[in-house]
């Protein structure tokens, strides 16, 4: 397990927008609320799973998000599962 933040330039909600959207586009599970949740990915060489902890103040405009990588393929580096991950958002 592995974890890392980023910084989303908007609200918490607009992050579950933003992360269900972006995750569901690429085939993925999105199940969370402006607090907490889980997500999942299928790549061409095994599964993403994870689960993210706003830990910024509600309604803050900009929003710190803690994702926790709970499964990923053996030989993806854990910079480039980050690298993708941000991306989303």
């Amino acid at each position: 397990m592995a974890s890392f933040s980023i910084d989303f330039p908007g609200t918490s909600n607009q992050f579950v927008v933003s992360a269900d959207s972006a995750i569901k586009n690429k085939g993925g599970i999105f199940d969370g609320n402006s607090n907490t949740g889980s997500f999942s990915l299928q790549t061409l060489i095994g599964s993403v799973k994870g689960t993210y902890q706003v830990v910024s103040e509600p309604n803050s405009p900009q929003t710190k998000v803690e994702i926790t990588i709970t499964k990923k393929p053996f030989i993806v580096p854990m910079s480039k599962i980050q690298e993708v991950i941000a991306s989303y958002f």
